[in-house]
Formats: structure tokens, sequence, C-alpha cells
């Protein structure tokens, strides 16, 4: 039985040569990689890698043990995974930059490319910055192209929440930027405080000449579009705490604002730069969740005795919602029978509450004419990101009225949804006791 299995192993190329992976039988040449010992075989690594047969077979070759210092030991092994089976499991981002950084080293090409895939499959608003913060050389055009756009959909939340994680290339690649979704004042204030991270991070004293050094030294105060300020934008940035333009240059940008100046007189333009050209703004890009009904299920009954309805939420990646989903209410018998008005007010509020904190992080009334029997979607006055993995409590509560009663569907009842690269998982309880969901789907965006 032994026997047959072994036969078995041994019917393709693919698994010999996986075979000796893991034997290292009738290996001829070793790596010492950060202080551990790897054999492996010149022949597969010579036809794998340009690097290695010029390594092992060109004139230059030599018998020695090769040593590695830059290349960790767990992905040196990720590499010689991929050049004994073409296989390799990326576990996270971090991991992939270390081993695209191998693979460029040893013209792995298809090896980069999965690498790359990976990063860019992966990105999402909790690790953005950390992707754009790398070094350029292990950069591609397609990752920096894909993940500046994604900050750039959510710049007002990231530049505001992550100051301190934004290092000074990532500053620069968003400030070269088009298009971004923050009004430009918001921008050069948020600019503007980012230097005293900047100079905490690199034990600078935190001055408003060292502050105001840093931007000109790199270049950054021309990339702020100062000069497409209104008069009142510019009052709001002078009177910032963190402001860092000289009075004379406030006034220069106020005369350029009403006119009465040129942008290049007085050669200001050389420190604040001369773009006359606003950024514009980005559509963000909504997904739709929709939860399926699974069979009609006995109504919600509201009343004065019970007026709120909870779903629990959780997501596997960093979202921003923007509207909910809900039923309204079943039509009275009396509609069928007689020419009654099919529409009526609906009025109750939404509050977003994160079970980690307790926090109440949205609130929200909606009050409008709808109609009996259908869904409406209500949408919230802003965005509200609900961060990965974190349960959030969204709760529906509606006026007390101790004299009527008003019943809605509520068949939703799958748990969880998979969809345009996320996981949510619903929680469903309420104070009625319905064993259906009130909501019945949601708008989100990565």
């Amino acid at each position: 039985m032994v026997h047959k299995s072994n036969e078995i192993s041994k019917r393709n190329l693919y698994d010999r040569v996986k075979k000796l992976l893991v034997s290292y039988d009738w290996s001829d040449c070793s790596f010492s990689v950060s202080g551990k010992d790897f054999k492996a075989h010149k022949l597969i690594l010579g036809i794998s890698s340009p690097v290695f047969e010029a390594m092992f077979y060109g004139p230059l070759s030599t018998e020695q043990d090769v040593l590695i210092t830059d290349i960790e030991p767990d992905i040196f092994q990720l590499v010689l995974n991929y050049i004994y089976t073409d296989y390799v499991e990326i576990t996270s981002i971090e991991q992939a930059f270390e081993l695209l950084y191998a693979s460029r080293k040893y013209l792995l090409e298809h090896l980069t490319e999965m690498c790359i895939a990976y990063i860019q499959e992966n990105i999402s608003v909790d690790n953005v910055i950390e992707v754009l913060n790398y070094p350029e050389y292990l950069q591609d055009k397609q990752l920096i192209s894909f993940s500046l756009k994604l900050f750039c959909q959510h710049a007002y939340h990231l530049i505001q929440e992550n100051k301190v994680f934004i290092s000074l290339s990532c500053l620069k690649l968003i400030l070269e930027c088009e298009k971004i979704n923050i009004m430009e004042k918001d921008l050069i204030k948020q600019v503007f405080e980012w230097t005293t991270c900047y100079c905490t991070l690199n034990d600078i004293t935190c001055t408003f000449e060292n502050r105001r050094q840093i931007l000109i030294d790199n270049g950054i105060l021309k990339l702020l579009r100062i000069f497409t300020l209104s008069m009142d934008d510019i009052e709001e940035i002078t009177k910032d705490e963190n402001n860092l333009l000289l009075p004379n240059e406030s006034d220069h940008i106020k005369r350029v604002a009403m006119q009465s100046e040129d942008v290049a007189s007085n050669n200001y333009n050389n420190l604040l730069g001369k773009c006359l050209i606003p950024r514009t703004s980005i559509s963000m890009q909504w997904h739709f969740c929709h939860r399926s009904p699974i069979r009609p299920v006995a109504p919600i009954v509201i009343d004065s005795s019970n007026n709120v309805v909870t779903t629990r939420l959780k997501s596997n990646k960093s979202i921003f919602l923007n509207s909910l989903y809900i039923p309204t209410r079943m039509a009275p018998a009396v509609t069928f029978r007689t020419n009654s008005p099919k529409i009526y007010s609906e009025q109750l509020c939404i509050s977003i509450i994160s079970e980690s904190d307790n926090n109440v992080i949205k609130h929200t009334n909606f009050m409008n004419n709808v109609e009996y029997n259908a869904v409406v979607d209500v949408e919230l006055n802003e965005p509200c990101l609900l961060k990965k993995d974190e349960w959030y409590k969204i709760c529906f509560t509606w006026p007390q009225n101790r004299f009527v009663s008003y019943s809605y569907v509520a068949e939703f009842r799958d748990t969880v949804y998979k969809g345009h690269k996320i996981c949510l998982d619903f929680d469903d309880s309420s104070s009625v006791g319905s064993c259906g969901s009130f909501l019945g789907g949601l708008k989100y965006c990565l």
C-alpha cells in the first residue's frame, strides 16, 4: 500500500521536483540567509532565474555558500517554494512587499505579478497609507495609481485621522493629485497640522520656523493650491492655530482672490506656486448589499411599548456606510376597500453605535412621505465609517404613541452577505420579538 502511494506521488514532474524541495536530495548549492542555512539545486534555480543562472553557470560562478543579508529567511523560503512548485501562499500585504523585493532581485517576473496582484486585491482604507508609504523602488505604477485613487476618494477621513502615519513621500504623491475628496482649505489646514507630527517623529523642535521650512525644503508649499481659495477660506486658514503662512503672504493671497494683484507678483510664486486651477472631486463607487428574503414571517408590530428594533452588523473590511434599506408599513385593511391614500408619513430615528465603546457614531432622523408595502432608502447625512471586525448596533426608534400601532414586514433573515470583496455578518434582535429582520440591506463603499 505504501509502495503504491509513493508511485502516485511521483507520477508527474511537478511532484518529483516538489519532493526535492522537502528532501534536499542531490542538492549542490547552499545559502546562508540572515543566519539560517538553505540547500537547493543549481539547475532548478538556474532555469527559473537569470540571476541564479549567472550566479551558478556564469563566468563569475562560485562553489562557495551564497550569503544573503537583505532578505529574511521566511521570505527566501517562499521564493524557493515558488521556484520548486510554481505556487506561493501570501498571507499579508507586508509579506507581499517583502516577497516583491525578492522577486525583483532575482528577476522572477511571474512572482512579481503575483505579489502586485495580491497587494491590489487587498488594499483597503485600513492599509492604503501603509501601501503608499513603501519606498519607490518597491512600487508599481498601476499599484500607485490604484492606491492614490482609493486614498483620494476618502481623503478627508484618512488625512484627518491618520496624519501621524503619512510619510513625506506619501504626502507629496497625494498633493500632486488633480482629483481629491477634500476641500482645498481643509487640505491646507491638515497639511499644516501634519508638520507637527513630522517634527515629533523626526526629533525636530516643533517651532513655526521649522515646520514651515519642512514644507519649503520639500516643495510641499508649492503643491498647495493656495491661490484657488476664496476670501473666507483664507481668513479661516490664517486664524487657524496651525497656520504657517506669513502675514505678507496672506495679504498677497487675499489681493489675488480679489483680483487686484497678479499671482506672480513680488515673486511669491517661488514659494507658494502659481496654480489657479482648483482640484475636482471623485465620484464614490457605491455598492449594494441586499439581504435576500427567506420567507414571510410574523410582522414587526410597533407601538408605545415596543418602539425600538436593532440589527447588529460586522464587516471583514472597513466600509463607509451611506444608506440603509428598510420596509415601510403594511397597508391597513381599509386601503383595500376604499380609495384611501396609498402614501403615509414615516418618521423614525436611526442611531449607529460602536459596541467597542458604546459610542454613537451616527444619528439621523428620517421623516418623509412613503408608500405602503415598499422598501425605502434612508440616506445618512454623510457616510459613516464602520471599522473592520468590529460589531455595530443599528437602532431604529419610532416616536412613542400609546394609541396607535403599526405593522412592518420583516422577512429578511440571512445572516451573512458576501459580495464585492467583503463579507458582512448580521445579527438581528428587537424588543418586539420577531424572527425577521427590519434591515433589508445597505449601500456601502470600500
